[in-house]
């Protein structure tokens, strides 16, 4: 898919109405996985997705496109005084479009200006060489994670500075 130049993204708050469409787009347990992580319940349902992805606990955005389509979701926390980009995803009608690059970019810019925090962070699996394409063209780079925590050898953690890298 070409990225259409002449479309503007929208960075809008997540509102419950979307959560029907951002279920669609994890369509099995592997998509489930790569999304979010092992203790994401799958099967889910409403509840469970709406419990599992937090979105009323952390900052919850969609990028939304000039006719209200849902382009992409993310979510951002202070992690380890970073910006944290968590459970991002992207339509799948619009992957390959630049999408995720306009999603980061904008999480970034918007998370670390509100958190006041000047570096940004995410994890991704080892296991998904796209993601992990996409965020080192951007500027992040592999780092070790400063703390043991459970689970993470699976993952890259990544960071990199706010400025992001968006050419």
């Amino acid at each position: 898919m070409q990225l259409d130049m002449s479309m503007t993204t929208n960075l809008i708050p997540f509102d419950e109405d979307f959560i029907p469409e951002i279920m669609s787009w994890v369509d099995s347990e592997q998509a489930c996985r790569l999304w979010a992580g092992s203790w994401f319940e799958y099967p889910f349902n409403r509840q469970s997705f709406s419990r599992d992805c937090r979105w009323q606990d952390l900052p919850t955005y969609v990028l939304q496109d000039d006719n209200g389509q849902l382009l992409a979701f993310g979510q951002y926390y202070n992690r380890l005084d970073c910006c944290h980009l968590a459970r991002l995803i992207v339509s799948p009608k619009s992957r390959g479009a630049g999408i995720g690059k306009q999603l980061v970019a904008k999480l970034v810019s918007y998370g670390s200006g509100e958190l006041k925090l000047q570096r940004a962070s995410l994890f991704v699996l080892k296991s998904n060489p796209l993601a992990l394409a996409l965020y080192e063209k951007l500027g992040f780079r592999i780092s070790a994670y400063p703390e043991p925590e459970e689970g993470l050898e699976i993952c890259h953690y990544m960071v990199a500075p706010v400025s992001l890298n968006e050419s």
